[in-house]
């Protein structure tokens, strides 16, 4: 993990296992202005993070990690100790092998967390267990993936090494995000490593990256950079940060070949180019770039990362911290189409999480922080239920969502597998050292050993649904020390500051650090008091569609028990959709005239006051699991509403009947969905336009849709205008069978772009006994398929 990366330099210090000449770490180029205290020497002794991370311990010594190494045993010639687990890394699935990584990393921290021993010796056996599989693979390989034929993702990469490349998206050579696949490996053999003490997880952790070299050595740079159009995870981070445990130049250069410049150079010049681009791909391979500045001090790396992170969280990012819809970005500051529907995958939170935690101790500045403390308390905690500590994939934001919480022990994706992770790893990064000066960034029930000091403190607080924290040195002598405050910018009329009962004068305003700097003795203590106030935050692009926050904390509306959800996809889709939020209509500006507290239920609120015949309960969004809510809001004065009433609720009418009537949605040119939905073409690619994401083509593409055998089917197809070149002219195919045909002609450069939906009925006999079909669209000779934007299936009767 990279913000764990960033204390190589005290590597010694972070476990006192390791043994002296074993700690000959890289020297840093940019040196750390704040560097966070290890994992072992802050406990977590209360409150929700406590809670959450109470759950995912017990989650993680539920696993069984021969099941998670079963895949990769068969693939090296051994036989698995159990069955493997199924989901996102069974046999052939999308990513077989990932979660071996992410667990290996969770289990790292969690003995690094807590200190609980029985994670150290399961580390220490899953390490042993991946030496054994790479010695039987014997050329260093550790990897379990399939592609579609069966073929082992070794030969894969052998033909890869060749200069065998068919590169987009998620596929790889037929291969899913193969390097994305392999870098969670590599991070939990360098968290293992770092964090238990574990030298052979740096040994294999070599041998591992000298494969890579063999793979990569005879391809040029027109080569490699088309293998980098797929995803490829943190690989230029985890390299990078060999490097720096090593003092072995040679891995840094191998981290050079997985420098991606379509994306790093226009952003290292300043140039937002993330709309429609996947947020979690390029996110690791961000926190990559800033591996590779800290250690190299290259400007251009740091420059591309800061201005990529400074973009995500000020001009894409959602009020819970979260970003991206169906998993991708955006224009810049468009939000407002952008809230409904699947938004928020739980990796991106994560790794910006990561992200913001090394750019705060590279420049130690609270806005870094706010951000950590704005998406662990309401993207990742709020995707967590309290009761079971299942997790979510999507924890939408949109105004009538509900979780999309996955199964502990079948599903596996991405998401279950990051989540494993962060909710081990909430106490890092709450305080950070600048010689005799601690920052404290967080205000979370926790002890502290300042080890560098020789101080040990203790946080007292009922924060985030209270306001009081006290800061109380409980042992070490008398010294001299400066003690730096967060100050949030939410933390604004009453906040003070007393130390030892003495109220501080003169503090600084709202967003910054209060620094103390005097003589402190055991039982000095400094009480902070952070009243938390409601406040509307709206979206940039529609000052009427808001967030309620309450302090740092999302209010969500509850609108009732969740809704059984059907699969119509991907893992973790759905298209029973829970019903919208009804608009909120007031002639109240300020949000404490409509939404008032319940007396005797700290962080409930309900309406009141609103033009409207029923009033919704709002409460934190971390505090409401297995319920449909919304988190944005459209909130209209009486006049607006008179205006807009007529046009607002057809749309929802509208919307509600398409929802019902739906068997399946898939968008084209997004790589997830496309995936889902088993995407196969012959000359086509990915195409945007007006910001929507669509595909086009000069031969063919299909995509497997879902149907209802017992309903006669209509399938819906969204086209544009805008057919360049050659004109458009395709047929549609469903199973073989032609259903209809399109011609669309060059748009003339008066007439504007436009979108369009076609309907083309499929009888039942064609859709009878089916689950899904085979929708293809197939170029006349000589013509093209300009661009198809959407692809749906609706019941028939309820379309009507």
């Amino acid at each position: 993990m990279r913000t764990l990366s960033l204390q190589v330099l005290l590597l010694c210090s972070f476990v006192q296992t390791l043994p002296s000449a074993f700690c000959a770490p890289a020297p840093h180029k940019v040196q750390l202005k704040a560097v966070p205290l290890p994992l072992n020497s802050v406990r977590l002794t209360g409150g929700p993070l406590k809670k959450a991370q109470d759950l995912d311990a017990q989650y993680l010594l539920e696993l069984q990690p021969e099941r998670m190494l079963a895949f990769l045993r068969q693939r090296a010639g051994l036989e698995a100790k159990a069955q493997g687990y199924g989901g996102w890394d069974g046999p052939g699935r999308q990513l077989t092998g990932h979660i071996a990584g992410h667990y290996l990393s969770a289990i790292s921290m969690m003995y690094a967390t807590t200190g609980d021993v029985r994670f150290k010796e399961r580390a220490d056996e899953f390490v042993a267990e991946l030496q054994t599989i790479q010695n039987a693979q014997g050329d260093g390989y550790i990897g379990a993936l399939l592609d579609a034929k069966g073929v082992d993702g070794k030969v894969k990469f052998q033909d890869l090494s060749k200069g065998e490349i068919k590169s987009g998206g998620f596929d790889l050579d037929g291969l899913w995000s193969p390097w994305y696949v392999e870098h969670k490996l590599f991070a939990g053999l360098r968290d293992a490593y770092h964090l238990t003490g574990d030298r052979t997880a740096l040994e294999v952790e070599i041998e591992f990256a000298g494969w890579v070299e063999g793979i990569l050595k005879n391809l040029n740079e027109d080569q490699i950079q088309r293998m980098l159009a797929t995803e490829f995870g943190g690989m230029n981070e985890v390299l990078a940060d060999l490097y720096a445990d090593t003092n072995d130049t040679r891995w840094m250069k191998l981290s050079d070949k997985f420098e991606h410049h379509a994306i790093v150079d226009p952003l290292s010049q300043g140039q937002d180019i993330l709309a429609g681009k996947h947020a979690n791909t390029n996110i690791p391979k961000m926190i990559g770039e800033l591996a590779r500045y800290e250690y190299t001090g290259d400007e251009k790396d740091g420059k591309a990362a800061n201005f990529f992170f400074d973009e995500v969280s000020l001009h894409h990012s959602f009020a819970t911290g979260g970003d991206g819809k169906n998993e991708y970005f955006g224009q810049p500051d468009k939000m407002n189409d952008m809230i409904d529907g699947r938004t928020a995958e739980s990796c991106a939170a994560y790794n910006m999480i990561k992200m913001a935690r090394t750019l705060f101790s590279l420049d130690p500045q609270a806005r870094y922080a706010d951000f950590v403390e704005r998406a662990d308390l309401n993207a990742i905690l709020g995707g967590q239920d309290p009761d079971d500590g299942r997790v979510s994939y999507m924890v939408p934001v949109g105004r009538g969502v509900q979780h999309e919480y996955q199964n502990k022990f079948e599903s596996f994706t991405c998401c279950v597998g990051s989540q494993m992770e962060t909710h081990a790893f909430h106490a890092y990064g709450i305080y950070n050292e600048s010689g005799n000066k601690l920052w404290v960034s967080q205000y979370d029930p926790t002890t502290v050993d300042w080890a560098s000091q020789g101080v040990k403190l203790e946080m007292v607080t009922d924060l985030p649904m209270g306001d009081t924290a006290t800061l109380k040195m409980t042992s070490g002598q008398s010294k001299v020390f400066t003690l730096a405050l967060r100050r949030p910018y939410w933390a604004t009329s009453g906040f003070a500051v007393k130390v030892n009962g003495v109220l501080l004068k003169n503090v600084s305003g709202p967003d910054t650090y209060i620094e103390i700097n005097r003589r402190w003795k055991v039982g000095d203590a400094v009480e902070v008091v952070l009243p938390k106030t409601l406040r509307k935050e709206p979206l940039p692009d529609n000052p009427n569609r808001m967030a309620i926050m309450w302090g740092p904390l999302v209010l969500a509306g509850d609108l009732g028990p969740e809704v059984s959800r059907r699969r119509n996809g991907g893992e973790g889709s759905a298209s029973a959709v829970p019903e919208a939020a009804p608009a909120l209509i007031t002639a109240e500006h300020n949000v404490n005239g409509w939404l008032k507290p319940v007396a005797g239920k700290p962080g409930i609120f309900r309406t009141a006051n609103l033009e409207q015949k029923q009033e919704v309960e709002f409460e934190p969004f971390y505090e409401m699991p297995r319920r449909r809510y919304a988190i944005y809001w459209d909130v209209f004065t009486p006049n607006d509403w008179a205006k807009k009433s007529a046009d607002y609720e057809a749309e929802a009418v509208s919307d509600k009947k398409l929802t019902a009537a739906t068997i399946g949605f898939a968008q084209p040119g997004q790589m997830q969905t496309e995936r889902d939905f088993g995407e196969k073409d012959e000359d086509s690619t990915p195409v945007q336009l007006q910001g929507r994401y669509g595909r086009q083509g000069t031969a063919w593409f299909s995509y497997d849709l879902p149907v209802d055998s017992a309903s006669p089917v209509i399938l819906v197809v969204t086209y544009s205008n805008d057919a360049k070149g050659r004109k458009g002219s395709f047929d549609i195919l469903v199973d073989g069978t032609k259903v209809g045909e399109q011609a669309i002609e060059r748009r003339t450069p008066e007439l504007d772009i436009r979108f369009f939906d076609v309907k083309y009925s499929l009888p039942l006999d064609l859709v009878k006994g089916k689950q899904k079909v085979t929708v293809r669209f197939q170029a006349k000779d000589g013509d093209t398929i300009p661009g198809v934007f959407g692809i749906r299936t609706v019941r028939t009767d309820a379309a009507r």
